[in-house]
């Protein structure tokens, strides 16, 4: 057995907390005949938008499971994330995702902001890819 990763084995951890914190979050306003009203919901967290935050948990636990144990392929756990994240905040999976994105019709305006946790999920899974890849070519 190899020696531990600890970097990687904390960003892990840290990618995996990150999950329960705000990614998005989800915004309307509109006006008619002198009468307007807002809805924000808050901060919308990773794993209450279904499969990416859920799958981005599993491959952070895994991730810092084969961190500890000095596994050559834990690399790829934190790259797949940082994929997952980099989606989740470009947009790539549909507007419920974290991209910025606003909208208006006449008086009416929505709009889904990327919060902090997407930014630490996608900070933490870097640093998880990025610190056990001296472990791949050993």
């Amino acid at each position: 057995m190899k020696n531990p990763n600890y970097i990687a084995v904390v960003a892990a951890v840290i990618a995996a907390i990150s999950v329960f914190l705000p990614w998005v979050e989800a915004s309307s306003s509109a006006t008619f005949m002198g009468q307007s009203a807002s809805f924000s919901t808050g901060g919308i967290s990773g794993i209450s938008l279904g499969g990416g935050g859920l799958f981005g948990l599993l491959l952070a636990l895994a991730g810092g499971f084969m961190a500890f144990k000095g596994i050559k392929w834990t690399f790829l756990t934190g790259a797949v994330n940082a994929l997952n994240g980099l989606g989740y905040m470009l947009g790539w999976f549909g507007t419920s995702s974290g991209a910025s994105y606003s909208s208006s019709y006449g008086s009416a305006k929505a709009s889904v902001d990327p919060q902090f946790g997407l930014y630490i999920f996608l900070l933490s899974s870097i640093i998880l890819a990025v610190s056990s890849i001296k472990n791949f070519k050993d």
